[in-house]
């Protein structure tokens, strides 16, 4: 990240002990940026001292960052410097989160759109090569739109490791695709025509899901071979599930921001394991969704039918799996009493 400091009005005593109060507000900058190339990323702080006989000393400051995705910005004024570079700084975490899950949002739901665009320009041609016995060129052409499958498989393949019910690295999200696509040329003609072919998908993966469980007798793998990590990118997944409004951010809701650091100062990955050791604690069907709705954004109808409950039911679940992952992870950084 390429920074920019300036201290208008300040002492060198002052700018120097601001300044390295500054750098520790900083790393906790970073850290919420990781999913950016660093070269990529511009930070820009004006701080101002004033002076004036009627109201004393007092302090204000400004911080710009420039992402690839948009600009966030941040002030504050008050009569402690380090007040305002607090306030400054807890305020850029709160909002470049929530400047990524926006940017996350528009992506899923921009690949949704399109993914269900190509499905339904390709749904008469499945329908028929199937007609026809036109195997091969049946899998050629749903084969490329299974990939928005890819990331819903991975998780449900770590939270089932996660529970032990799969060994490590068992099944591959290759696997499981290829299972899919097998069942979708054997049911195709038979297929529910209320849910649209991506939420059938969908459903067929669960069914491969459930399958690879209750397999027996089960392949054994290594015991010290590990989940399979977080691919590029993918390493923060889970700070969407609680959302960044005003009700829901993680921040707001532990009362000693110390102690939200420190979550921080885990490593993606061991966080991204705790997250999903949590997630795996769930009931199955509230599980799959709150993923679902929260990762995958399908709206609670299209849940409910793909689960055949009502929609009152799965609005609940979801919730109730908000409200649990949120008191796990408060407590998951609460300090120590």
């Amino acid at each position: 990240m390429t920074s920019h400091y300036i201290w208008n009005g300040c002492s060198p005593h002052l700018k120097d002990r601001l300044s390295q109060y500054w750098s520790k507000k900083v790393r906790r900058i970073e850290r919420v940026l990781t999913p950016y190339r660093p070269d990529l990323v511009e930070l820009r702080l004006t701080f101002h001292r004033h002076s004036a006989d009627n109201k004393g000393e007092w302090f204000e400051g400004r911080a710009v960052v420039h992402l690839p995705t948009g600009t966030v910005v941040a002030e504050a004024n008050e009569k402690d410097g380090q007040v305002v570079l607090d306030r400054i700084a807890d305020t850029l975490v709160r909002d470049i989160k929530r400047h990524k899950e926006q940017v996350r949002k528009d992506y899923v739901f921009k690949r949704k759109v399109r993914a269900r665009e190509d499905l339904s320009a390709a749904g008469p041609y499945l329908e028929r090569d199937r007609e026809v016995g036109r195997k091969e060129d049946f899998f050629q052409l749903l084969r490329p739109q299974l990939r928005f499958l890819a990331d819903h498989a991975r998780r449900e393949l770590r939270i089932l490791e996660l529970e032990g019910v799969l060994h490590a690295n068992e099944v591959s999200v290759a696997d499981v695709l290829d299972e899919v696509l097998t069942r979708a040329w054997q049911q195709f003609p038979d297929r529910p025509k209320q849910l649209s072919l991506d939420l059938w998908l969908t459903s067929l993966l669960h069914d491969v899901l459930e399958a690879c469980v209750k397999q027996e007798p089960r392949p054994h793998a290594s015991l010290e071979e590990r989940v399979e990590t977080a691919e590029e990118g993918e390493e923060e997944w889970w700070a969407s599930l609680l959302g960044y409004d005003e009700s829901l951010s993680l921040e707001e809701l532990v009362a000693d921001s110390e102690a939200f650091d420190a979550w921080n100062e885990l490593e993606a990955e061991e966080r991204n394991k705790r997250v999903l050791s949590l997630v795996a604690d769930l009931p199955a069907a509230q599980r799959q969704a709150f993923l679902l709705q929260a990762l995958e954004d399908y709206d609670i109808a299209e849940i409910a039918m793909l689960q055949d409950r009502p929609e009152s039911e799965v609005k609940a679940d979801i919730e109730k799996a908000r409200q649990i992952l949120k008191e796990k992870l408060t407590a998951e950084v609460q300090p120590a009493s």
